[in-house]
């Protein structure tokens, strides 16, 4: 069953939303946007909560307002690997699709706009212009989800580590990290736990601590605290990180991430 529900959420404040002018109601005329408030229900989840069940009925969908949400793969036995990384914008579950195809669950603490998914697809077939935005959102989204395969692919575990470290400090701020410059010196505060963070890298927990102390032992980094990374040699990070990164960092400007 889906862990969260209508029932369990407050009407939405649509004035009040960051996703208003630049995302899917952007798209929507005012007599839309009318019928989106009406059928739409904020809700807050927490770090670690399971939103959506892999298999489950899709009975809503969800866009993130604000935090992280992870995309989750369970395998038949049971394993989990997490694929992606939701942001602000990005939808969960899909119109049209009777049975929620991954799992979805809050990497950070997060609020979402939650819908009933027939009555959203009822809107979607009365709006040709929300019809419109929510293509090239999910499209926006793929693009996304491309980016971090490009981060991820040819790469040894110590290479993911140095290429999402790079990567996050060239684009800066992201909810999922935060890019400090303080004193002449830049540092990146994690907000995924280390297990989120391993998954989404594809390495173990201990790999990846392996890979941050291996990346100081080279002089790219000092590990501050567990969360907090100072980038103390930029060249020496990029020259760790593997292949070029040049197509990364082109298409994450393009993408929302």
């Amino acid at each position: 069953m889906n862990v969260v529900s209508i029932r369990q959420t407050a009407s939405c404040p649509c004035g009040e939303c960051p996703i208003l002018q630049a995302g899917l109601c952007s798209h929507a005329d005012a007599q839309t946007r009318i019928d989106i408030s009406r059928l739409a229900r904020r809700v807050r989840v927490a770090r670690g909560q399971s939103i959506m069940t892999q298999g489950d009925s899709a009975k809503n969908l969800a866009v993130v307002t604000s935090g992280v949400v992870k995309t989750v793969h369970m395998t038949e036995a049971g394993d989990t690997q997490v694929l992606a990384l939701l942001f602000t914008g990005h939808f969960l579950g899909r119109a049209f699709e009777p049975v929620i195809p991954l799992s979805y669950e809050a990497a950070t603490d997060a609020t979402l706009c939650l819908f009933n998914r027939q009555g959203f697809e009822a809107l979607l077939s009365r709006s040709p212009s929300l019809e419109h935005g929510y293509l090239l959102a999910t499209l926006e989204q793929m693009d996304s989800m491309r980016v971090w395969m490009c981060l991820l692919r040819g790469r040894r575990a110590r290479e993911r580590v140095a290429a999402y470290l790079y990567f996050r400090l060239i684009t800066g701020d992201s909810a999922d990290a935060m890019t400090i410059n303080s004193g002449g010196c830049s540092f990146i505060d994690l907000r995924l736990g280390r297990l989120d963070l391993a998954s989404l890298l594809d390495m173990t927990p201990e790999t990846l601590c392996r890979s941050l102390h291996s990346l100081a032992d080279q002089g790219a980094v000092v590990v501050s605290s567990p969360n907090v990374i100072e980038i103390r040699d930029t060249r020496r990070l990029v020259a760790l990180s593997g292949p070029s990164l040049d197509g990364v960092l082109k298409a994450g400007a393009r993408a929302v991430v």
